[in-house]
């Protein structure tokens, strides 16, 4: 019996050793998701590439009914935005090819029918575009949070990883005789 009772306390002490760090890398991805609105885990207003020269083409992401377009100092024109397939509204437009200062960030809005406003910046630069496409899980997108996801799955996969097979590896150290 007390051997029994050695085998449960050491197969509790693994478990509860191998989950905890899952809950440390657990905590600040449900804090950072807790800030986002329910209704989706992106940004609410993201701007593709988010930064870039004269005449780079821009594509924004509204996820919200917008009233109008996409306004920007830094736009060519108003970008209308149409609905998507997956609850967004999308449009695409071309940055001023003159008139811009080098490494100031202009603000983009949308005004949604709900009344809320929302902004992101798009900052110009002397050379090419930067920020990457929003291309979903693990692309480099202008909001960045698929990367704080991606870093976050991809930590807590590898400590599961590592308890399973340390817990596969001590039962079968156990059942050959071996010691814990």
């Amino acid at each position: 019996m007390k051997s029994l009772h050695r085998i449960a306390g050491r197969v509790s002490a693994t478990a509860a050793l191998t989950l905890l760090p899952l809950g440390v890398v657990a905590a600040p991805a449900a804090a950072h998701d807790d800030a986002r609105p329910a209704w989706d885990h992106a940004a609410p207003l993201t701007i593709s590439p988010s930064s870039g020269g004269r005449g780079t083409p821009v594509t924004v992401k509204a996820h919200c009914h917008p009233s109008g377009p996409a306004t920007s100092e830094a736009f060519q024109q108003n970008i209308t935005l149409r609905k998507a397939h997956d609850k967004k509204w999308i449009g695409t437009g071309h940055i001023k090819r003159s008139g811009l200062q080098v490494g100031r960030s202009y603000a983009v809005t949308v005004r949604c029918t709900d009344g809320v406003t929302l902004s992101t910046t798009f900052t110009f630069t002397a050379g090419t575009p930067s920020g990457g496409a929003s291309a979903g899980f693990g692309g480099s997108g202008a909001s960045g949070s698929g990367n704080t996801q991606a870093t976050a799955l991809a930590v807590g996969g590898g400590l599961t990883v590592a308890g399973a097979a340390g817990y596969v590896f001590l039962a079968r150290r156990r059942r050959a005789g071996g010691h814990y």
